[in-house]
């Protein structure tokens, strides 16, 4: 060892109080710049024989503290004991190749241009390599090979396999008791700790930790996109994304770490993320039951509850404050009403009305519509509202068609209540078009509801069944999206009250179901279209035909009166239009 020069031994140093051999002082450290965080002060050593330590190059320390998990993660770079500073083992080998002087900067130990990152208590964070990453040979082999040249025979191991290395002498055996817990390994020679070491200060193989403010503003960045993915997408497409969110953020620590060496704390941005997702999640949660329950109690009375189930699934998809959307409305209303109601009292009324309006009322949740409001003895109900469908007009006309059937059953019968009374004489108008639906009213008292052009042509459309003698009227545009899968038949062409643009009226008589359309109605339009090229004379004659027995048409009755007022007076402004004065 004395001959070589270049031998380092190792000491560990003790809590309790020991004699220091003065030649300690020799490789006692000097350090300038700021004060190194020394995180114990030790009073004693166990230092190598007189004989070695007089022999030896230097000594380095190998106390090292596992962390809380029994797992070595950092090792000191030097450590104190007594008035002296010694550097732990692989520094001590690395400092004999250097003649700077040892500098404290901030979390830095600085050899001329080398900076060493140390945490706040003077800690060396191990780059670690992979096992298996440094070679072994038995120590005997290395002994029967030096015997081997001495006596001139063949080595096992040539010279060259130690030439310009650095070789670290240590026990493999677990019964010496040398085997320490790793990130790499449980059980790892303690002597390979110390070549790690050597090895990243050798090949400067740091790891580059993070500033905690960077952390810090990295996890603000995520909880700020948290809330933004949240808030501004729909909640399927939401958690996906902060799946690709949650997964960028793992991606993005094993980039830095594996290629570069950097260590980004990871812990602290998926903190950030799962308190951010909790936070919104429960106000959502809070925000859409609340929304849920008002939404329950607005449309409790006026929806069936399939239509409420889906609203509370997907409260978005209803706007409360107001939304302009393409549906159908229906207006009813009963003829000859104050008659039925004339020698009775106003509960009897309220009781006729109620079951009435019970029957009726069904027949349009049943079909997924809702129900506006009640209008005296009438009703007003949307289809398509809240939640847009695209068959509104289909469906329409199948509640108008439920109560046409359920009209046709009960006429049958002998003996009619006032309320079966009631649905015989009820007319129905329908319409198709873009309405105002939402919350509307004052800040005291609002309902929701519907406005708009389409609405108001739809309230024509029931009163022009009076003219007709006719119970279920829809508009050209309502006709045009169910004239597939329902059996209409063309009443006339009109302008209703209020109104300049003539617009063609139909009357809802079935649905298709693979019929097709009556003879008799076919032979109406064909009358129709007499009637209005002016030849009124033959249209009289198929309107005649169908007026009378046994169809007894009503329509037809209205249309042949008046092609007999046409023919007497032969009107010169002749458009074919029928305009109506009155609703």
């Amino acid at each position: 060892m004395k001959n070589n020069q270049n031998v380092f031994l190792a000491t560990k140093l003790t809590e309790d109080s020991t004699k220091v051999s003065p030649v300690l002082n020799r490789f006692s450290l000097q350090i300038s710049g700021g004060k190194y965080p020394f995180e114990n002060i030790y009073l004693g050593l166990r230092e190598p024989i007189d004989v070695l330590l007089n022999a030896t190059k230097s000594v380095g320390v190998i106390n090292v503290i596992p962390d809380r998990d029994g797992v070595i993660r950092k090792v000191p770079i030097l450590q104190k004991v007594k008035d002296n500073i010694l550097p732990q083992l692989a520094f001590s080998v690395f400092l004999n190749q250097r003649t700077d002087s040892l500098f404290i900067q901030k979390k830095h130990l600085i050899l001329d241009t080398l900076s060493i990152p140390i945490d706040k208590n003077g800690q060396y964070l191990v780059n670690w390599y992979a096992e298996n990453a440094f070679k072994y040979y038995p120590f005997q082999a290395v002994i029967q090979s030096a015997s081997a040249v001495y006596s001139g025979n063949t080595p096992l191991l040539p010279p060259e396999f130690f030439k310009d290395k650095y070789i670290i002498i240590g026990a493999t055996a677990s019964g010496l008791n040398d085997l320490r817990a790793t990130p790499i390994s449980s059980f790892l020679p303690g002597m390979e700790i110390w070549t790690t070491i050597l090895s990243n200060f050798i090949h400067q193989d740091f790891v580059k930790v993070v500033p905690i403010w960077i952390a810090l503003m990295f996890t603000l960045i995520i909880c700020v996109l948290v809330n933004f993915i949240i808030t501004h997408f729909p909640m399927k497409q939401s958690n996906f994304i902060l799946l690709l969110l949650l997964a960028f953020i793992t991606f993005l620590n094993y980039f830095l770490w594996k290629n570069n060496r950097v260590l980004l704390n990871f812990i602290i941005p998926i903190m950030g993320f799962v308190l951010s997702y909790g936070f919104y999640v429960t106000i959502s949660y809070l925000v859409e039951g609340k929304a849920k329950a008002e939404i329950k109690k607005i449309f409790t009375r006026y929806l069936s509850p399939d239509v409420i189930d889906e609203l509370e699934k997907h409260p978005h998809n209803v706007e409360l404050g107001g939304k302009e959307i393409q549906a159908t409305i229906m207006f009813s209303d009963i003829y000859d009403f104050t008659t039925y109601s004339e020698g009775k009292t106003p509960t009897e009324v309220v009781k006729n009305l109620n079951e009435y309006f019970d029957k009726l009322t069904n027949f349009v949740l049943d079909n997924d519509g809702l129900l506006d409001k009640y209008t005296g003895d009438g009703i007003m109900a949307l289809f398509g509202v809240p939640i847009f469908r695209k068959d509104n007009a289909l469906i329409a006309c199948r509640a108008a068609i439920a109560h046409k059937k359920y009209c046709e059953e009960i006429s049958k019968k002998k003996n009619l209540t006032v309320s079966e009374m009631l649905h015989i004489g009820t007319r129905l108008g329908i319409n198709t078009g873009s309405i105002i639906a939402g919350n509307i009213g004052s800040i005291r008292r609002m309902d929701y509801t519907a406005i708009g052009d389409a609405a108001n042509a739809a309230s024509r459309l029931e009163g022009v069944n009076k003219f007709y003698k006719t119970d279920i009227i829809i508009s050209e545009s309502t006709y045009e999206l169910v004239k597939n899968d329902m059996i209409c038949r063309e009443l006339d062409t009109v302008r209703l009250k209020g109104k300049n643009l003539p617009t063609k009226i139909f009357q809802l008589i079935a649905e298709k179901n693979g019929k097709s359309k009556p003879e008799w109605a076919v032979q109406y339009e064909q009358a129709l279209d007499l009637y209005r090229n002016k030849r009124w004379k033959e249209a009289m004659k198929i309107f005649a035909k169908l007026a009378n027995a046994p169809l007894e048409d009503k329509p037809s009755k209205v249309m042949l009166d008046r092609c007999i007022k046409l023919k007497k007076n032969h009107p010169s402004d002749w458009d074919g239009v029928l305009t109506l004065g009155a609703k």
